[in-house]
This record gives structure tokens, sequence and C-alpha cells, in this order.
């Protein structure tokens, strides 16, 4: 079972963890059960389990299912696992695209402006008179972003962490850390200029819950393990 001590905090990353994990618990079970053993019960224990989950987490995209009786199991852990599979894949894409729409691709040149005007920042903090543990609280975050500045693309949180610290330090400190403020500045400009020659990125909408049809003539089921469509993802 899922770790529930050390889930993240964002529910939507919680829950995709959590039906990774749960998935490879109905994969484990279905294939230690028996040749004819009835293995309804475990799609139906897979489906309360990501319900529970989903519920808990406050995430409505499953608001509309609800566990089958034995009867209508088949059809409908059939259905539920291609919606959580669809799931997945929407709040994968989803995610990813909110990645790109929270971050910037900085060009060479571009960098190497930022990374000179991390160094003028870093020198100015190291000579400025503030308390250690600010010093390096402020060193620690400043590091952080400059570390993302290298990367594919720059990620505005770390900035915005070093950027909203810095700015609070100067209020309280005073004109000593003016220059640091127009250095900051300066870097807010570059990025900001980067993210408009990137255009606006759209996230795609919510994700709606679509029902599968059934088969239109009434199959008798047979509640041994050798159906093809009743094997997990």
């Amino acid at each position: 079972m899922p770790d529930f001590e050390n889930f993240p905090d964002d529910d939507e990353i919680a829950l995709l963890q959590y039906i990774e994990e749960f998935t490879a618990h109905y994969q484990r079970d279905w294939d230690d059960a028996p040749e004819n053993q009835d293995v309804r019960p475990l799609g139906i224990e897979f489906m309360n389990n990501v319900l529970s989950a989903a519920k808990a987490l406050d995430v409505h995209d499953f608001d509309g299912w609800r566990l089958p009786n034995m009867e209508a199991a088949y059809d409908e852990i059939n259905q539920f696992k291609l919606f959580t599979k669809s799931y997945v894949i929407r709040a994968q894409v989803k995610r990813a695209r909110a990645g790109k729409a929270f971050s910037v691709m900085l060009d060479t040149p571009t960098k190497e402006r930022i990374h000179s005007l991390i160094n003028g920042i870093r020198s100015l903090l190291e000579k400025a008179d503030l308390e250690e543990r600010k010093r390096n609280s402020l060193l620690a975050k400043l590091n952080t972003f400059a570390a993302d500045v290298d990367r594919n693309r720059t990620r505005f949180d770390n900035a915005m962490a070093f950027i909203v610290d810095a700015a609070d330090t100067a209020k309280k400190v005073g004109e000593s850390l003016n220059p640091v403020s127009e250095l900051i500045k300066r870097i807010s400009e570059l990025i900001g200029h980067a993210k408009d020659l990137e255009g606006e990125v759209k996230l795609p909408p919510p994700i709606e819950r679509k029902r599968i049809e059934g088969p239109k003539e009434k199959v008798e089921p047979t509640f041994g393990r050798a159906r093809d469509e009743d094997l997990p993802f």
C-alpha cells in the first residue's frame, strides 16, 4: 500500500502516485490468482482504493463513479480502468504544459547575462551588513536559482523564492541593498522578455468522464480469470 505518511503536497501528484501503486498491487494479485478464481473482487478493490484516495484528496474527476454490484462488475471495472488510464495521461499532459507555463527557455547569451548579474548579487550579499543566518539563506536561494538558469527550462518558483526574500530584506536593511534590487530588476526583465518571446502556453481543459458504451447484446459472463478484457493495465 502507498506510504500515507509521506505523500506529496500537491493532491493531483499524490493521486497519480497512489494510482500507480494501486495498479501495481492489482496486477500482482491478478497474476497470483488461481486459474479459475473469480477476479471481480480484485477489480472492485482496485476501484475502491482509487475512489477512496480521490475523495480524500478532494479530486473530483472520479465523483461520478460508484462501486458496481457483482453482476455488472466486469463491464464497470473495464470502463473504470480505461477512464483511470485516460485520467493519468491527461493529468500528466496538463502537468507538462503547466511546467512550461511556469518556466522559460533561455538562450545562451541570456543565461550568461543572468549569471553575470547573479555573481554581482552574490558579491554584494557577501559584503552586506546582514545577520549571518539571513545571508546564508539568501545565498542558498540564489545558488538554487543559478542552477536553474543552466537547465533546459528555468523555473520561476526558485527565482521568485529568492526575489521575494531579497526584496523583503532590502526593504528592512535600507539603501545598502539598493544595488541588489537593481540587479534583481534587470534579471526579471531578461526573464520576462524571454517569456514574451515564447508566447502563451495553453493549458488543457479539465478532465471529463466519458463512459464507454457496453455491448448491445447480452453476454453471459464467465467468472474465471481467462478474459483478455479483464487484464489490468
